[in-house]
């Protein structure tokens, strides 16, 4: 990143931000190239991902069952917020902690996570008063339900995979994950499932 972009007073344009964006896509791409640092790779490019999808690059959901990427993406929040930036001083601790409390209620980031950040921070995780975020059905994580409805919709496996920004591997490993969850073995039975559980409408 240009140091005019890290340096800037004001709030960066729509283009400077998508330059920003572009580190965590960079990321991926240099740890894929080495076989001693993949198994890092899933965990350090999603280190901007949020559990509600609206994170960078991918815009995955981060908690799609690696606690490593919900952690990561507390920890970089929780840093952010704490460290001076050439637009903002640095929030005051409890700043941070009630603001980093407030996302994991919104939904924004794992709870559990945020409760391990904020305790490695100093503060008493016991006056977190964020409710646990509701289960789907099934035991689906946030990531196979977008899957789903997409496939109850009737959109193939490459759809899928451009609607949500993933490989269509990826896709369709979410798609075998869903099955064995709801028990079917076909998209006509995981779309009535769907259905009876009120996942689509």
């Amino acid at each position: 990143m240009s140091n005019s972009i890290l340096d800037k007073r004001g709030p960066l344009t729509r283009a400077e931000f998508d330059r920003v964006e572009l580190h965590t896509m960079l990321t991926e791409q240099m740890l894929r190239r080495s076989a001693a640092l993949a198994a890092l790779n899933p965990v350090a490019s999603a280190h901007h991902e949020k559990c509600d999808g609206f994170g960078y690059h991918r815009r995955m959901h981060a908690d799609h069952g690696d606690p490593g990427v919900c952690l990561l993406a507390a920890t970089e929040i929780c840093v952010g917020m704490t460290t001076e930036r050439a637009d903002r001083a640095p929030f005051a601790a409890e700043e941070a902690a009630a603001e980093l409390r407030r996302l994991a209620a919104q939904g924004a980031l794992d709870l559990r996570a945020t409760n391990a950040v904020l305790a490695a921070a100093g503060h008493d995780e016991s006056k977190a008063t964020t409710p646990a975020r509701p289960k789907h059905p099934g035991g689906l994580s946030h990531r196979e339900v977008d899957v789903l409805r997409l496939a109850a919709r009737g959109l193939t496996t490459q759809e899928i995979a451009d609607r949500l920004f993933i490989a269509p591997k990826t896709a369709d490993h979410h798609i075998q994950h869903i099955y064995n969850k709801i028990n079917v073995s076909t998209r006509a039975g995981a779309a009535l499932w769907a259905m009876q559980n009120a996942v689509v409408h």
